[in-house]
């Protein structure tokens, strides 16, 4: 939330700094791939690697309404990569090794504004439905193998329709091809993944590059 408080700040600053306003953006359709680091938060657990790699893809189209202002829809896909953790015990001369890992994509379907600053710069915002699902899996490992024991390894997965948010700061670097810098949300739920329900709350702040036809 500071990275995001700051992005704003940095962006309303700019917007002050200059009385012209940018006029790169125009009605069309646009690409766009993002990718960055995801941190994750799960009620009622405590995982020993809560970060990961996220990498996504949105394709849209965004309106003109009011120069500076342009608004649009977009819909798209994100993998939000993981969180895992590790546990290990010993009996004797055996170790018993678990590791669990909980996994998180979404199909993305929503709303997107983009604010043209002066000097080329950008603010955006965008919200939707996403899709998720959450894979939750465990393995176990008994080394040496015990006669007649089976260590066990499950899997099961939650799909549910939750919500996404986020904004950005970024810069057109002409009419077609633009940057931006990302903080998004991803408020998604687990369903009886783990008996029981949970949220998934999912934070990714990186880049994006968005090219418009």
């Amino acid at each position: 939330m500071h990275k995001l408080a700051l992005l704003v700040a940095t962006a309303a600053a700019l917007s002050f700094a200059s009385s012209g306003a940018s006029a790169a953006t125009h009605d069309g359709a646009f690409v766009a791939v993002n990718g960055g680091n995801s941190h994750f938060d799960v009620s009622h657990t405590n995982f020993d690697d809560s970060s990961d790699t996220a990498i996504g893809g949105m394709v849209g189209y965004r309106w003109v309404v009011d120069r500076p202002f342009a608004i649009g829809v977009e819909g798209g896909f994100v993998d939000l990569g993981n969180m895992s953790w590790k546990d290990q015990v010993k009996f004797g001369n055996i170790t018993d090794s678990a590791t669990g890992k909980y996994k998180a994509k979404a199909l993305l379907i929503g709303a997107n504004g983009k604010w043209d600053l002066p000097n080329g710069f950008t603010i955006t915002a965008h919200g939707g439905i996403a899709h998720s699902k959450i894979e939750y899996s465990v393995n176990e490992y008994v080394n040496p193998p015990i006669d007649g024991y089976t260590p066990y390894h499950g899997k099961v997965d939650s799909n549910d329709n939750a919500v996404y948010g986020g904004l950005g700061f970024g810069y057109d670097f002409n009419a077609n091809v633009g940057i931006t810098v990302n903080y998004d949300h991803y408020a998604l739920k687990a369903e009886d993944v783990n008996g029981d329900k949970r949220t998934v709350n999912i934070g990714v702040f990186g880049v994006q590059a968005e090219y418009r036809f």
